[in-house]
């Protein structure tokens, strides 16, 4: 494309730092209110450069030193050239010289300057310097000013040369060696100062409307009448062939022209676009003109081969405009590149018309191979009319790039570049007006995947087809404060599985390493050429093309094989001498990334195919969808998502299909907590949005910033039959201003009819209820009818029409909570899924049939959901024969159309302890069998065992209550009873309990207790925030093997003449819901469930045996269950073990005194029992350390006694405290009490996560 400006000549020579002058017309800047920094932004906090140091007084002036020779005086070429060069020559200085420049000088060819001399330009009062050359060799120095000196006057570097004809495929050529049209700082140093602008870009103070002469800045600035200044778009839509950025030229500044504002802004032209700023968010103003130019030639910089701008690509919103393919390729502007042990100095300069395309190397500013340049520094620089790239960190670490401005680029602009760049700080910078490279864009049409890109003589780095203003293949860097505008995304994450390029021998995997700082960055205009690029994109995977192995391939879609990240906090480089092996549960990190905004954008403010993230403080404004995940272990905190704010969306086509969608779930393998996120104006307003009346709920389908019909807070992916949901998903702390839909479930393919697999299964623990609108513990199910009454378990249940979804309160009953299974019994046809049958969207081939169909059923057990009461048989078991649902009932029964299965292999278990998951399936008369549980990779030793055989009991109240270990044949019903429990993946038994190993119930909490196994709990979950969900295993299962007749079906036993229903509620009561039996309907007398059996040998425990005792054990849900014997506890979130707060006790009297619960009703008399908790001292006389005991006082005909363990705990860390109590009773047992005490009188300590477990029965 043809340049759309020039560089300034400069302002007037003046050493003021910035105008006194104001406009010639007096004008009114009204009186607000103004967006200033402080409410710049709703929920983040974007930090801003630190003001620099004053620059008065100057020291240390390179052109002021002793022993300084002239250029001009041909004494100083007497031993080296002979004469004072002539134009076109090539110079090298004089040996242990330092020469300084005072005036311009004639056209160059090669300037050498030797290892031990430097080239100094002096500031010239009366006329800017020039000093034009074919291009420079410094291996001594080159300066112009220093860091305390800054350069006062105009100076004018500009590389002249033609772009060679001999460039190869991989960027190389015998011509454009690194002086070549460039300064190569060859071991030696570039030490460039020019003035220091502050800062060197702002954001809006006021909307800026069409035919305007000034902006309103939110902070002072010290910029100069004279300087160019880019305005950047706030348009949804960035491109060479539709832009609303403007380049003015600043005609007068008025400092603090009125409270509240910083700088008012004086140009010409007027606007001729309007740009907006609220209090969400704001354009940026960026300075383009500097001091000091670094430019190529106008002669042979430019493309010869520029974008005609006629051409069409995809449909967009009812715009087809689009790049022109293998155009602008032949961009050769100048370069800069500090390589072989080189030091590069550069700030407030000018570097325009540099980068040359598709040249290996040769960018703006390029540190190359350095290793670590700890003082290395590239700040207060602009970038703009660039033909490649921006400025490229290299194999170095340790640098900082701060404070540029950088606009029009073609290629990545800010480049980290092999992906083993690491500790370099990538700080308060602008990039604008983003271009890929050669007119090559990844413009799918949709889906989730983009045809891979193979590096070519026009495409040099693949990745370009998706150039953006950040290129960060390693997050182990501090990226803070930055701002980009434009590109295919604003900031590109792509996953390196190795380095590439000069690094790619380096044994480390790029796409896993931790962030650092990524903080307060903001992205808009962008993601316009798909729908998943987001602002913020972590996705893309580059690599070596397998065909040839010397070419790079780029896949800027999802790419399931080398585009998968996995932070780990154990290098499996270096511990497995294997990058790609499997990081455990407890050694899992996450990347952290904090304070960061996106605005409009069409597609998604952020998106992540693959990596665990923590994204905490995200807010967004005008967005099509505010963030997705594909990730298990994905959490999200403090969000906002305002989808319209009332602007107008200014873009080519229309914004009526642009959608305004809140959050999407994804289908299967994922595992996302969200927690206190705000949504506004998101879901389309229809006249029956079932929660919200307001007239400007969501968004209409109005062309100026209307919505897509389809629209909705939440989206649920519902269109497969192959990738079924687990459970995946828990929200807490939601909140909806003016929303329109709030829930929807996704089917892209038959919109729900017929339904899938997914579609049934869909399920999500609401903690609070804020998400369903219920506010109280809610689950939320599908809504589809054909699931039948599989989630719509009793008259209590809340229908969602709109999702459609069913809302479960989870108060109604004892022990509600979510499970999922697997089923395996017949594996050839199991393999069928996504080959023949169940596939991931097409339901019904070209007749009508399902491929997916129902090859049984399952159903809550009991008469309410019998034929007569859901004539759909309950929810439809497939080929695909996954099951997730309500647990915590009477349980589940499975019938299968071609009999009970002869072998039936469970796995992929997902529940917690606490919420029994019951599995009934009817067999014949006389069946027989054999049940057992297999870990996976295990070898028995004397701390776990590897199976467990499950044994027969006496009841169904006893497999309820049991271990997991139990199974009841109930020959009055022909039913076979098991409970199916998630027991870890590696071992079926531990000495965890016990002094050999030993079966029991696992918590989702309890340790891992076998050495060789890395992870730190025994089952796999993920936790944030004070949320776990459980995460299930592969390889571990439960098999039934069942003896009985042979059924007309090969692995079916024959089916049992006539079903019969189990009893599920005692005499005098029926059932009113899955889990709970009533004396009627509308009675709130109701049998207790959870009460041991009667039939039992010896009284039972009534929870579980292996479970925690202690209610609210980690003060997650505040002081419930909990009070102080004396003194005062309080909540405290600045402290805790483990979740999000821990309990103070403090006000302590009496060293008894501390928090207590009582354990009376779960504890069985004359048992002995674990108990633990962690502790963590404030303040003791006694000094840093004292005495934590952990006390059961117990009550009996004899009164009260008490059993204790205690230990020494300290003010540094946390530490554990437990022990084995018994708990021996005299008559009856009246009370038995948990507390910590122990600490000296008026000590202050902290105490969590409390456990109380049973052990074992004491002798008689």
């Amino acid at each position: 494309a043809a340049p759309t400006e020039s560089p300034t000549p400069g302002p007037t020579p003046s050493p003021t730092p910035s105008p006194t002058s104001a406009p010639s017309v007096s004008s009114n800047y009204g009186t607000g209110p103004f967006v200033t920094t402080a409410t710049s932004s709703e929920l983040v906090t974007i930090p801003r450069p630190p003001v620099p140091p004053s620059s008065d007084p100057r020291t240390n002036c390179p052109h002021e030193g002793a022993g300084l020779l002239s250029w001009d005086d041909p004494a100083t070429w007497t031993t080296s050239h002979g004469s004072v060069p002539s134009e076109g020559e090539d110079v090298t200085l004089p040996a242990n010289t330092k020469v300084i420049i005072t005036q311009s000088v004639v056209q160059l060819g090669l300037v050498t300057v030797p290892s031990n001399s430097e080239l100094i330009f002096d500031e010239n009062q009366s006329t800017p310097i020039t000093f034009d050359v074919d291009g420079m060799d410094v291996q001594g120095a080159l300066r112009a000013g220093s860091e305390t000196c800054l350069y006062n006057t105009e100076l004018t570097i500009t590389l002249h040369g033609e772009r060679p004809t001999d460039i190869n495929v991989y960027g190389t050529s015998s011509t454009a060696v690194p002086t070549y049209k460039g300064i190569s700082v060859n071991g030696g140093i570039l030490s460039i100062h020019g003035k220091r602008h502050y800062p060197t870009w702002s954001r809006l103070a006021e909307s800026v409307p069409i035919g305007q002469d000034c902006v309103l800045l939110q902070e002072q600035v010290n910029w100069e009448v004279g300087q160019k200044i880019v305005l950047t778009t706030t348009a949804a839509h960035d491109s060479k062939m539709w832009h609303q950025n403007e380049i003015v030229i600043i005609s007068s500044i008025v400092n603090n022209p009125v409270a509240g504002v910083g700088s008012a802004v004086h140009f010409s032209p007027i606007t001729a676009h309007a740009h907006i700023a609220n209090n969400g968010y704001q354009g940026e103003v960026g300075l383009l003109s500097r001091n000091i130019i670094v430019q190529g030639d106008n002669l042979n910089s430019e493309p010869t081969d520029p974008d005609p701008l006629t051409c069409n690509g995809m449909w967009h919103h009812g715009s087809t405009i689009a790049p022109c393919p293998n155009t602008d390729l032949t961009g050769f502007g100048g370069h800069i590149m500090v390589h072989s042990g080189g030091k590069g100095y550069m700030e407030g300069v000018e570097l325009y018309r540099m980068g040359q395309t598709n040249v290996l190397g040769r960018y703006p500013f390029h540190w190359h191979l350095l290793g670590s340049c700890e003082d290395c520094y590239f700040k207060g620089n602009s970038i703009h009319r660039s033909f490649y790239r921006c400025i490229s960190v290299h194999g170095t670490h340790n640098t900082t790039v701060t404070e540029n401005v950088a606009y029009d680029v073609s290629g990545y602009c800010y480049y980290l570049e092999d992906g083993v760049e690491e500790d370099n700080t990538l700080s308060f910078n602008l990039a604008a007006h983003i271009h890929t490279v050669g007119g090559y864009i990844a413009n799918p049409s949709g889906g989730q995947t983009i045809p891979p890109s193979v590096q070519n003589a026009t495409l040099l780095l693949p990745a370009d087809i998706t150039a953006s203003g950040f290129y960060l293949t390693n997050l182990a860097n501090n990226i803070i404060g930055n701002a980009a505008s434009g590109g295919w995304s604003g900031y590109a994450l792509p996953i390196f599985h190795s380095p590439i390029g000069a690094s790619q021998n380096v044994n480390m995997r790029p796409g896993n390493r931790l962030t650092k700082i990524f903080d307060g960055n903001t992205a808009h205009s962008t993601g316009w050429w798909w729908s998943h690029s987001g602002a913020f994109y972590s996705g893309g995977s580059q690599y070596y093309n397998s065909a040839d192995t010397t070419l790079l391939e780029y896949n800027a879609g999802r790419d399931q094989s080398k585009g998968t990240r996995s932070p780990c906090l154990v290098d499996k480089c270096i511990s497995a001498n294997d990058c790609g092996s499997y990081c455990y549960e407890g050694e899992r990190a996450w990347f952290q990334l904090t304070n960061n905004k996106a605005f409009m954008t069409q597609s998604t403010g952020l998106n992540s195919w693959s990596g665990r993230m923590q994204i905490v403080s995200f807010e967004t404004h005008d967005v099509g969808l505010g963030l997705e995940a594909l990730e298990a272990g994905f959490g999200i905190s403090d969000l906002l998502v305002e989808c319209r704010s009332g602007e107008v969306w200014e873009m080519p086509g229309s914004t009526s299909g642009v959608m305004a969608n809140g959050f999407f779930w994804y289908d299967t393998g994922q595992e996302h907590i969200i927690t206190s996120a705000t949504f506004r104006n998101c879901g389309a307003r229809k006249a029956d949005n079932a929660y919200d009346s307001s007239p400007t709920r969501g968004c209409d389908t109005n062309s100026i910033n209307g919505c897509n019909s389809g629209s909705t807070v939440w989206g649920l992916l519902t269109h497969s039959d192959q990738f079924t949901p687990e459970l995946m998903q828990a929200t807490r702390g939601i909140t909806y201003e003016d929303c329109g839909r709030r829930f929807k479930l996704n089917d892209f393919a038959d919109q729900n009819s017929p339904s899938s697999v997914s579609g049934r299964s869909q399920n999500w623990v609401d903690i609070d209820g804020t998400a369903s609108g219920l506010n109280e513990p809610t689950i939320i199910g599908s809504g589809l009818t054909d699931a039948g009454h599989w989630w719509r378990v009793d008259d209590d249940t809340v229908y969602d029409p709109e999702g459609p979804m069913t809302f479960i309160k989870r108060n109604d009953g004892p022990q509600r909570g979510l499970g999922h299974i697997r089923l395996r019994f017949n594996t050839e046809l199991h393999n069928t899924v996504g080959v023949s049958s169940c596939f991931n969207g097409d339901k019904e081939d070209a007749n009508g049939d399902p491929y997916c169909p129902a090859i049984g059923r399952i159903r809550h057990i009991g008469p309410l959901f019998d034929s007569n009461q859901d004539p759909s048989g309950g929810l439809p078991v497939t080929a695909n024969s996954e099951v997730a649902g309500l647990v915590g009932g009477f349980g589940w029964v499975l019938q299968l159309d071609d009999g009970p299965p002869k072998s039936l292999r469970i796995d992929q278990v997902e529940v917690d302890s606490t919420t029994p998951l019951m599995l009934a399936i009817p067999y014949p008369a006389g069946t027989s069998f054999s049940i057992v549980a297999q870990a996976a990779y295990c070898s028995a030793a004397t701390t776990h065992k590897c199976s467990e055989q499950f044994q027969a009991a006496e009841s169904i109240e006893h497999v309820r209550y049991s271990q997991g270990n139990k199974y009841f044949y109930d020959t009055a019903t022909n039913m076979l009873f098991i409970r199916i429990i998630q027991f870890p993946q590696t071992y079926a038994g531990d000495n965890l309990y016990s002094a050999t190993p030993r079966w029991h119930l696992w918590d989702l909490d309890d340790l891992n207790a076998v050495s060789w196994d890395p992870r730190t709990h025994a089952l796999d979950r993920f936790s944030f925030d004070g949320v776990t969900l459980p995460s299930f295993a592969y390889g571990n299962y439960l098999e039934i093997t069942a003896n009985c007749a042979d059924g007309p079906v090969s692995g079916h036993c024959v089916s049992p003449p006539t079903y019969v229903e189990p009893e599920v509620c005692p005499s005098g009561y029926v059932q009113v819901s899955y889990d709970k039996c009533c004396v009627s309907p509308e009675s709130t007398d109701c049998y207790d469930p959870t009460a041991p059996p009667t039939n039992s040998p010896s009284q039972s425990p009534t929870f579980a045996i292996g479970s925690n005792l202690v209610l609210n054990p980690g003060f997650e849900d505040g002081l419930t269950n909990w009070y102080a014997n004396s003194g005062t506890i309080q909540v405290d979130s600045t402290e805790s073990h483990d979740g999000a707060q821990s309990v103070l006790c403090k006000d302590r009297s009496s060293t008894w005194m501390g928090a207590e619960q009582n354990l009376t009703p779960r504890i069985t008399p004359n048992s002995k029992y674990r108990v633990s908790t962690w502790a963590k001292l404030k303040v003791s006389s006694n000094g840093n350390t004292d005495t934590l005991k952990l006390t059961l006082r117990i009550e009996d005909d004899n009164g009260a006694h008490y059993r204790g363990v205690w230990t020494t705990i300290n003010s540094d860390s946390w530490t554990f405290v437990e022990g084995e109590l018994e708990v021996g009773i005299t008559g009856t047992m009246t009370a038995v009490k948990l507390y910590a005490e122990g600490p000296a009188v008026n000590a202050e300590y902290w105490v969590d996560d409390f456990s109380a477990v049973y052990v074992e029965a004491l002798p008689p």
